[in-house]
């Protein structure tokens, strides 16, 4: 995410879910959701597997695509810290939906801000699989009561070769900062747009 010395906090999943642009196919538990890497293999090689590549951006580092990815489909799972403390505040933190944020890791940790974002992330849950022991057919799978939550990331437009990949941050107007992406619909801050309207009102002489 934005890799700048001001130290800012995202706002809730729900204020920056993607937009309509395509269908969402969440995969089943048994897909691979871009899980950490085993410790002999190199994260490098994961990434390239992904099709994904940490490089250079105007902002710091920035994630980019070296395959190309169709519109809908999920890039990976955004894994980390879970932080449960009111007093947190991060620039790459995602607020969930509870009050909780998460700490992201790399490589999503480097996904940063356009106001025309190429990608979104979306929270869902997937139930929990327990072992259970059966006298007559032995071990086998059960859901158990609670869920398992994982934020994905998804495209919402294809990608193409060597394209950086972006989200919306939607930050509310106390978080807002100046936007530098670039976009031909740069709001010029990278802030919700439904706060932009009072942003601008304060910003303006009086």
């Amino acid at each position: 995410m934005l890799d700048s010395p001001t130290s800012t906090r995202a706002t809730q999943t729900t204020h920056r879910s993607r937009n309509s642009r395509g269908p969402v196919r969440p995969p089943t538990d048994d897909q691979e959701l871009g899980s950490q890497a085993p410790p002999t293999r190199p994260a490098s090689s994961l990434l390239a597997k992904r099709g994904l590549r940490i490089g250079k951006t105007r902002v710091g580092k920035g994630l980019f695509a070296t395959k190309r990815i169709v519109d809908g489909s999920c890039i990976g799972e955004i894994q980390g810290e879970v932080i449960d403390d009111d007093d947190y505040v991060s620039r790459y933190s995602f607020d969930l939906t509870d009050g909780q944020q998460l700490e992201p890791d790399a490589p999503f940790r480097f996904v940063n801000h356009s106001c025309d974002p190429n990608c979104a992330f979306e929270c869902f849950s997937f139930p929990k699989l327990s072992r259970m022991a059966d006298a007559t057919s032995g071990t086998h799978l059960v859901n158990a009561p609670t869920a398992q939550r994982k934020l994905l990331l998804f495209a919402i437009c294809d990608i193409a070769i060597g394209q950086e990949l972006t989200i919306d941050y939607n930050w509310p107007a106390i978080f807002a900062i100046p936007c530098g992406c670039r976009a031909i619909s740069c709001r010029g801050w990278i802030v919700t747009p439904r706060d932009l309207p009072q942003l601008l009102e304060q910003a303006s002489p009086a």
